[in-house]
């Protein structure tokens, strides 16, 4: 089985209100996108990593991820208006004669290659893997700030990423979305709309992702409590 991985890195992360892109913020003295590549590259199953970047920041970017050295082929490629169009272009870039696709996001620097690694064995054994953890807090419907229902957490999962599914059904499900004008949030979105089963994984805290200047400060706390295990 051939298997490769894209990073979405295509965003220019407006909610952290900072000129510097989220991916190429420092987390542990390293940009908070080469953790991400850095998992990949030490996964044993993954032969490819494609990293998607904003167009204007490419040149840019690999000055900030010089210190990255892949064993695997790499590649950057150009991201597009929207998250779909940075994964299918970060698909045409990994290519045809592969048989599984991680697509994960750049700023949940927490993924290991051990729970990548199960990812990739879910996959194959079910069709396609996701991670999502379930939500514990109590949840609100809100309208104009007033609560007007509460949904049933027992059935809520908060999904993440990375999210692996098959090349062709990945690439018909972007493709499909394109040509019909829809807009998922994320892969699995996109996925479901062809018929298709997603299958979760649990996933944890640690893979949250970073949006505001707040997430930053807490991955670089759960960083540092797992260098001191």
């Amino acid at each position: 089985m051939k298997n490769a991985a894209i990073i979405v890195a295509g965003g220019l992360g407006h909610r952290m209100k900072s000129n510097l892109p989220k991916q190429f913020m420092l987390l542990g003295g390293k940009p908070v996108v080469q953790w991400s590549l850095e998992c990949f590259n030490a996964v044993k199953s993954v032969e490819k990593i494609v990293l998607v970047l904003p167009n204007d920041w490419i040149e840019e970017g690999k000055k900030y991820i010089a210190s990255f050295k892949p064993e695997k082929d790499f590649v950057i490629a150009t991201g597009g208006e929207l998250r779909q169009d940075s994964v299918r272009k970060g698909l045409v870039a990994v290519g045809e004669g592969f048989d599984y696709i991680a697509v994960h996001d750049a700023a949940r620097p927490g993924i290991t290659p051990e729970l990548a690694e199960k990812g990739f064995e879910m996959a194959r054994e079910k069709g396609n893997a996701i991670f999502a953890v379930p939500s514990y807090d109590t949840l609100a419907v809100v309208k104009e700030r007033i609560i007007i229902d509460n949904a049933d957490r027992n059935i809520i999962y908060r999904v993440q990423t990375p999210q692996i599914f098959d090349y062709n059904i990945l690439m018909k499900a972007l493709y499909m979305a394109k040509k019909d004008n829809i807009v998922g949030t994320d892969e699995a979105t996109l996925v479901r709309r062809l018929g298709e089963q997603v299958y979760i994984i649990i996933g944890n805290e640690k893979m949250s992702k970073i949006t505001t200047s707040e997430d930053l400060e807490v991955a670089e706390f759960l960083l540092n409590k797992r260098k001191q295990q």
